[in-house]
């Protein structure tokens, strides 16, 4: 079946974006005096700041994860994104016009806050290449929950069954498979164990290699 509807993660997946966080809120984290291990990052990634709060409070004695991980993280990285620390990620704008060609509509769908991700996708120019946007405060659940997914379908008027997911982390691909979508796997800090990828209907190395997927259709069928 050839592909009615695609939706993107965007941290990690459309934008460079995971890197950056790590670097900013290691920094934080020092300043409290603690260090910050990658291992334990990776915890935080694809889940919203209400969940990773509760993570850093739970890890670092003294430490409120919301004011004194996220408040803090979120203006030096707003702030870092004006510098245009963040890039794209590779093959993303390659897909996107691989998608126009074919019409096929698109939606971005992140357990990151509103005012995020909207500066993510406005950094990099690919905010005005979606066509419908959802992140957390507009559902109930975020990843691992599929809400997120099922809600970016509503938008677009498509069914779970229609629509393509494309995640980089766990949690993401946990999403999608409970909305019942089937869903490819592009890694980024995380690799996906092997219970992960069983739920995947494949794992590529980058947006290019997705692109390539969806042209090879024709000859598909």
């Amino acid at each position: 079946m050839k592909t009615k509807y695609i939706l993107f993660d965007i941290d990690g997946l459309m934008v460079d974006s995971e890197k950056l966080s790590f670097s900013l809120i290691r920094e934080i984290v020092r300043e409290h005096g603690f260090d910050l291990s990658l291992d334990f990052y990776r915890q935080t990634i694809g889940i919203n700041q209400k969940t990773g709060a509760r993570l850093f409070s739970e890890a670092y004695p003294g430490i409120d994860g919301q004011r004194d991980i996220y408040d803090a993280f979120t203006p030096r990285y707003e702030a870092a994104v004006k510098q245009g620390r963040l890039e794209p990620k590779p093959g993303l704008f390659e897909l996107l016009d691989e998608l126009d060609r074919r019409s096929i509509r698109r939606a971005a769908a992140s357990s990151n806050v509103k005012r995020v991700v909207m500066a993510n996708l406005t950094s990099i120019g690919a905010l005005s290449r979606m066509d419908a946007i959802v992140c957390d405060g507009m559902v109930k659940r975020v990843k691992p929950f599929p809400d997120l997914f099922l809600k970016a379908a509503e938008l677009l008027g498509a069914s779970p069954e229609e629509c393509l997911v494309l995640e980089d982390s766990t949690a993401g691909v946990q999403a999608a498979h409970a909305a019942q979508m089937p869903v490819i796997v592009i890694p980024d800090l995380i690799e996906p164990t092997a219970d992960t990828l069983s739920l995947c209907l494949g794992q590529m190395d980058s947006l290019l290699d997705v692109r390539d997927y969806i042209m090879r259709e024709d000859i598909r069928g």
